[in-house]
């Protein structure tokens, strides 16, 4: 039984802090997706002769190649050139997992997120919503 004491004030209360915890969760969405378009990593191939960077939408941007790299045949070259690529997507990888773990506040979210288990009520349960009993404490 929801407490008619004070009128709608307590289910008006509840409703008011769940928007706000949305709104902190939009507000943190927001900006690990401003830190995310901002990244900017660099890959380097083994033999150092090939750097590549990816940006925040994971495009290849920058491509350098040593003077020493024209020595090398081509398929040599295009093998420096994909390790420099994969060492720039893992470096990007990386920094986007810890800014996913940085906005969640836990590793094991980053777990589930990552294998598809986060369900909506563990997400806002972890920010202290339940939204399987969301007039919890209104009740005598």
């Amino acid at each position: 039984m929801v407490s008619t004491s004070g009128g709608y004030g307590g289910l008006n209360g509840a409703v008011e802090s769940m928007l706000r915890q949305a709104q902190e969760q939009q507000r943190r969405l927001a900006e690990f997706q401003r830190q995310r378009a901002e990244l900017r990593v660099t890959g380097e191939s083994p033999d150092g002769l090939v750097r590549v960077t990816v940006d925040g939408e994971m495009k290849v941007g920058d491509i350098e190649i040593n003077a020493r790299a024209m020595r090398l045949d081509s398929f040599s070259l295009a093998e420096s050139l994909q390790a420099a690529i994969d060492a720039a997507y893992a470096a990007f990888g990386e920094h986007q997992q810890e800014l996913l773990t940085e906005m969640l506040g836990g590793s094991e979210l980053v777990r589930q997120a990552q294998a598809g288990t986060l369900t909506p009520e563990d997400w806002f349960r972890r920010f202290g919503v339940d939204l399987g009993d969301p007039f919890r404490g209104l009740r005598r």
